[in-house]
């Protein structure tokens, strides 16, 4: 570990421009994923295609997004986010602007379901996982929260704004103008400021300057976990997957997204069925999202006061209690939408930071890009069955009760889940 002598406090640390940059990639990332649903209804007005056959785009976006996520972590270890981030943005531009032109189904499956999710693998939740433990130890879990705050911003900011465009010019349009946003925004910022570890700037993790005579040897200097292990061990996926930490985070990466997709995604289409309107039901989604800005950012900083532990067995409790006001509402009782987006967005809000936080307090390293998207990958997958499986369960029996039922046991049973993943023996101290 670097010793405090070695270390000349100066200006802002360059760590918190790449949270700046990090909001605005995953504002503008999500924007454009949670677009689809707006996107969905304009293109099947145009061309009547079957509604689970179009929605099976996004089902192939998800399933692409997760099968590219280990080869984008590999690309990030090895070339840094400054060249993949720009490279991938290429793709979601031409993705964009190609889906823009289609003509038949099968197009939409390719350009959108395929070449635009693994551009945006590389611009999104993922990449951030992996950039953002580089710069920051002590503060980490509110580093990522403050960057992937970003999250809640762009389903407020980008989805209203592409909504618009449709209205007003078309579908075709809108694409175009999301893919203009990349090209202007994200592409230039990441080439131009995004760097690969505070040693690229001539800085230490979580701030002070590297005095020039000892920059030599500290360029290559990892940044310190809050793991013991990683002090003498170098972590390689191979070695990461002998220990029982990583399956039970793998475990509790795959569960955790399949109860709050399983409930996010199908919540618009509960509401209505319990006698709101549409209207209503989009408000209260939007809600969720800047309550999970809120959560991201609070459960963030709590995880690094109180340990990762406990601030994630909050935010289960807090989602816990959001899907069983959900489950309860009907007119007369609106009050309790709101209960279910504040409680509720608040408990989404606070995986985001803690899964990666956890993930590199475990097993930071040369390698972790490699390791947090074979994380990502379960992910991933544990989110898409979430959504399938509430789905069909509404299907089958016409109600999304049992549904919710089975998210309300995977919310009681992740978080003891996520204690057997703690660093061993105990973490560092907890710092202000």
């Amino acid at each position: 570990m670097i010793g405090n002598h070695l270390v000349e406090k100066h200006g802002v640390y360059y760590g918190w421009t790449i949270i700046g940059i990090s909001f605005v990639n995953l504002a503008i990332t999500f924007g454009i994923w949670y677009s689809f649903s707006v996107f969905f209804l304009a293109i099947l007005k145009e061309f009547g295609w079957g509604r689970a056959a179009s929605a099976g785009v996004f089902s192939t976006f998800m399933v692409v997004h997760s099968l590219v996520a280990i080869v984008i972590g590999s690309l990030i270890d090895r070339f840094g986010a400054r060249r993949v981030i720009p490279l991938g943005s290429i793709l979601v531009v031409v993705g964009l602007v190609a889906s823009s032109r289609v003509q038949a189904l099968y197009q939409l499956y390719l350009l959108y379901g395929v070449v635009t999710a693994v551009g945006i693998c590389s611009m999104g939740f993922l990449t951030h996982g992996i950039i953002i433990p580089n710069w920051f130890v002590k503060k980490r879990g509110l580093a990522l929260g403050m960057a992937m705050s970003g999250i809640g911003v762009g389903m407020q900011i980008i989805v209203p704004i592409t909504q618009s465009v449709i209205s007003r010019f078309g579908w075709r349009a809108a694409y175009c103008v999301l893919a203009a946003i990349v090209l202007i925004i994200v592409i230039p910022l990441n080439a131009v400021f995004q760097r690969r570890n505070p040693a690229e700037v001539g800085e230490l993790t979580d701030g002070g300057k590297i005095p020039q005579k000892n920059e030599n040897r500290l360029k290559e200097e990892q940044p310190t976990a809050l793991n013991p292990e990683n002090e003498t061990k170098d972590w390689t996926l191979g070695s990461t997957l002998k220990t029982r930490r990583f399956w039970l985070l793998f475990i509790t990466f795959f569960f955790t997204p399949m109860a709050i997709q399983g409930t996010l995604i199908h919540q618009v289409a509960h509401v209505t069925d319990r006698g709101f309107s549409p209207e209503i039901g989009a408000f209260f989604f939007g809600l969720v999202g800047i309550m999970g800005s809120v959560g991201k950012i609070l459960f963030g900083y709590l995880s690094d006061r109180i340990g990762r532990e406990k601030a994630f067995t909050i935010g289960a409790g807090c989602a816990f209690l959001g899907v069983l006001n959900l489950m309860s509402v009907r007119p007369g009782l609106e009050v309790l939408l709101y209960g279910y987006a504040v409680l509720f967005g608040l408990g989404y809000g606070a995986i985001a930071p803690i899964f990666p936080a956890r993930a590199a307090d475990l097993f930071q390293g040369a390698h972790f890009g490699r390791i947090y998207g074979f994380l990502a990958f379960s992910a991933g997958f544990g989110g898409g069955a979430g959504t399938w499986i509430s789905g069909k369960v509404f299907d089958v029996t016409a109600s999304y009760h049992m549904a919710f039922l089975g998210v309300l046991t995977v919310l009681v049973i992740i978080a003891p889940l996520f204690w057997f993943t703690s660093p061993p023996p105990l973490q560092e101290e907890r710092h202000p």
